[in-house]
């Protein structure tokens, strides 16, 4: 039996192996400029979010404490603001604002760095630092993909998915 030949013996319908020789969609999908573009955003306005709801279990708890020193103004910047901006004016153009995506990747890998430094030092729970360390890692690698791995030709990205 072919790989689209209907399947008599379930009731009908359509039988599709996946052999490895075509690259994973949901991969495909996920390596467009433009969709890495819109998840980077997202995952800027998330941490922006994170600093601004600072007694929240979804995002942040500080428990009501303040945060003290002469720089604990820099803890909670809103940093993700501008990276966020980036990477939606960018998203007009990707193959001409190249550069936002090592941009990206300095952006995940200084995360991650961050995460595990204050897993190491106490200052979080692994519970607190395994979703952004995991978000960071998976963007990082698109990222990296993209910019690293095999090319398209112009002909395979012009064939219909």
């Amino acid at each position: 039996m072919s790989a689209n030949e209907p399947n008599t013996e379930s009731g009908g319908g359509t039988r599709v192996i996946f052999t490895g020789e075509q690259r994973n969609p949901l991969l495909s999908f996920l390596q467009r400029p433009r969709i890495m573009l819109l998840l980077l955003a997202v995952w800027s306005i998330l941490g922006v979010l994170t600093q601004v709801f600072t007694e929240s279990a979804i995002f942040f708890d500080n428990k009501g404490r303040e945060i003290d020193g002469a720089l604990g103004g820099f803890a909670l910047g809103w940093e993700g603001v501008p990276l966020a901006a980036v990477y939606i004016y960018a998203f007009r153009n990707p193959d001409r604002h190249r550069p936002v995506f090592w941009l990206a990747l300095i952006h995940m890998a200084a995360m991650a760095a961050s995460q595990l430094y204050h897993l190491g030092t106490g200052d979080f729970s692994f519970e607190s630092i395994i979703v952004p360390l995991a978000g960071s890692g998976g963007l990082s690698a698109l990222v990296f993909l993209h910019l690293f791995g095999p090319k398209e030709s112009p002909a395979e990205a012009a064939k219909p998915d």
